[in-house]
């Protein structure tokens, strides 16, 4: 059997000052990819300059692709996915450092477990010169303690209630790029990935880091404490993200029962996501009430047990009591 084909999914945006170290490490993998796709959206810095630079002495087809508008980081890896051609997709940060045997251990994941949708690892968090932080990434995520419960039926419900999954460590198979495909307003394209691996049939845990992932101020998604404003702009945000996760899971739904004759378990895949809607649905009208009444409706929603199954239990339920 022929090995399948890896490509690497990358975005870049204004990332020359950690780019170069990152391509870098893909061009010191021990599994070299086929090919690397980048689609810049619209970089005002020098990072144009570098992908030409590595395009022209890498050892594997290097594709750069401005785009003429900004996409946003979901909608500008859903494009760079779209024009993958190998069988192995592997999504790629601008900013982190590949461990040299990142892709041989994905390929070998996927080798071992035909069943496997999808796979991920954890990492190796690092401040921003790449000192290391002494901390993993799934030390900062729920799956930390039972990364072996993450089989099965158990990964569906542990994604509708924290995305455990960070697209700087995932691949998956090419073949379900169209059931993926479109990302869907509101969701981050790994989180809807993995979401809808699962429920598909499974995405496969690596616990050995595979990356070393930079912590700093101007990512977009990350462990490391955001700037005053940027957590002021958050949380005055606060009821509209609710209103759009209510959506979004919506249409997780929809895109689920679309695919329900691939589904191991369908109706049990579609009560939980119904379940997990319900709840969301439930707390955005607790909020949306008066302080007193509240009280009995909380009540009502955690005795159903969906406070401890899809939120954080009593933080969350402090959270309906007490915030706007």
């Amino acid at each position: 059997m022929a090995t399948p084909q890896i490509s690497v999914a990358m975005c870049t945006y204004n990332g020359s000052k950690y780019l170069w170290e990152q391509l870098q490490s893909i061009a010191s993998q021990t599994q070299l990819p086929s090919e690397l796709v980048i689609c810049d959206d619209g970089s005002a810095d020098n990072t144009a300059q570098l992908l030409q630079t590595f395009a022209a002495q890498a050892a594997f087809h290097v594709q750069v692709v401005s785009n003429k508008e900004r996409l946003g980081p979901a909608k500008n890896f859903e494009k760079a996915i779209r024009l993958c051609t190998g069988d192995i997709i592997v999504l790629s940060d601008q900013d982190d450092i590949w461990k040299p045997q990142k892709l041989a251990t994905l390929l070998s994941a996927f080798e071992e477990h035909p069943e496997a949708v999808y796979a991920f690892s954890n990492a190796e968090l690092v401040n921003a010169d790449g000192t290391p932080q002494n901390l993993r990434l799934w030390d900062t995520v729920e799956i930390r303690k039972n990364w072996e419960r993450f089989s099965g039926p158990e990964q569906l419900k542990i994604l509708l209630k924290q995305n455990v999954v960070t697209g700087a460590t995932m691949a998956f198979r090419s073949k379900f790029r169209d059931i993926f495909l479109p990302v869907p307003p509101g969701w981050m394209h790994d989180y809807w990935i993995a979401a809808l691996g699962s429920a598909l049939y499974t995405g496969i845990p690596i616990p050995e880091p595979l990356i070393l992932y930079r912590q700093h101020a101007m990512q977009v998604v990350g462990t490391v404490n955001k700037p005053l404003p940027q957590m002021l702009a958050s949380l005055a945000s606060n009821r509209n993200s609710r209103v759009e996760k209510v959506e979004a899971f919506r249409v997780f739904f929809e895109r689920i029962q679309g695919v329900s004759e691939l589904l191991p378990c369908p109706d049990a895949s579609l009560r939980l996501i119904q379940e997990q809607r319900i709840h969301l649905l439930n707390r955005e009208k607790i909020r949306s009430a008066r302080r007193v009444a509240r009280i009995s409706k909380v009540l009502m929603e955690a005795f159903t047990g969906r406070y401890q199954r899809y939120s954080e239990s009593w933080r969350s339920i402090a959270r309906d009591l007490l915030m706007q």
